[in-house]
């Protein structure tokens, strides 16, 4: 059913993001926009997300038979894991909100400096481990649902910052500009929907290996993080052609095998460590050689490799390929950064 949840939804929002452009001046509307009170705007932005939320409650209606509220109503509310699950996740949204208003935001609203805009962006790469993993392990049809309601949440609050819909544009803008660095130079700002499919994705598609589940939450909540540190304050020797460091590699590798293994000792696996460590030490070459954007390509890399890994036993001779590839892409550059 949540598949069908997802397909509606996914159909729905892209409807909503073709017919918004069109009824929304899409040129500087912040700046320039003369006609239109905020009020208006925000009636018609509201009426066009209505309608194409009932089309897509309609349309997994018409495909399953059943009632789409009812069946969400019972998936969240019909047991006490799911109600815990979503105190806590609004306790810790709370205090994630008061820390960055009266805390870093507060301090850093304005600094250009880079390291504090990494270690910004970086907190919330933790925030998504404390808020997915738990999700995971205990309310799972909870989490897939939480993926679609934040997937909904941020296409609408990007769609009222980029047209400049109603009085809440600018506040979203400014609290937005404060995490974006050149990748994000656009009129779209995409790094947090880039960290949202990283970790919902490897979810929703789903594997018989709790690793590659989640394999967004522990390759950016954790691993990437460790880089993110270590690099930062240890980093000395860098890749070249990138501000990225083997010291900062190290940790990747480190932190994201210690991750794999204490997954794979809750939830045994057949798994070697052998093979564990040659997966991180794959996914350390290519977050660090990689021109793509990190948060979407390990992921889904993380996926793929530690689901081939379940299904063969966790045997090393089908990663022969991998690594001969990893070499040929690491050990020239190790000469190079010396």
């Amino acid at each position: 059913m949540y598949t069908l949840v997802l397909e509606s939804v996914g159909l729905g929002l892209l409807l909503l993001v073709c017919a918004l452009p069109r009824v929304f001046s899409s040129s500087s509307r912040m700046n320039t926009r003369d006609s239109g009170s905020p009020v208006a705007d925000m009636s018609r932005f509201c009426g066009l997300s209505g309608f194409a939320a009932l089309g897509a409650l309609g349309l997994i209606a018409f495909v399953s038979h059943a009632n789409p509220v009812r069946w969400a109503l019972v998936a969240v509310l019909g047991s006490r894991s799911s109600l815990l699950m979503l105190c806590y996740w609004v306790l810790l949204l709370l205090c994630g909100t008061l820390f960055y208003s009266r805390g870093i935001s507060s301090q850093v609203a304005n600094s250009q400096n880079k390291l504090v805009l990494h270690l910004k962006r970086k907190a919330y790469h933790i925030l998504a481990v404390l808020l997915f993993a738990p999700g995971f392990a205990y309310t799972p049809l909870l989490l897939h649902l939480g993926f679609v309601v934040a997937l909904v949440a941020f296409v609408g609050a990007e769609a009222v910052r980029a047209l400049g819909i109603g009085p809440w544009a600018p506040a979203i803008d400014r609290f937005m500009r404060r995490f974006t660095d050149t990748r994000d130079a656009g009129q779209i700002v995409t790094s947090h929907f880039y960290l949202l499919f990283g970790c919902a994705l490897p979810v929703w598609l789903g594997s018989s290996s709790s690793a590659a589940c989640l394999a967004g939450v522990l390759s950016l909540g954790i691993a990437d993080t460790a880089a993110s540190l270590v690099g930062i304050h240890f980093g000395s020797r860098k890749w070249p052609s990138t501000p990225k460091t083997i010291e900062g590699t190290a940790a990747f590798v480190g932190g994201l095998f210690i991750a794999v293994e204490f997954v794979y000792l809750i939830a045994p696996s057949e798994n070697g460590a052998l093979g564990n460590m040659a997966m991180c030490v794959v996914l350390g070459l290519l977050e660090a050689l990689t021109e793509q954007n990190d948060n979407l390509v390990i992921p889904l890399t993380m996926y793929s490799a530690a689901t081939m890994l379940h299904h063969s036993d966790g045997s090393l001779v089908h990663w022969i390929p991998a690594l001969v590839v990893a070499a040929v892409l690491a050990i020239p550059s190790l000469f190079i950064a010396r």
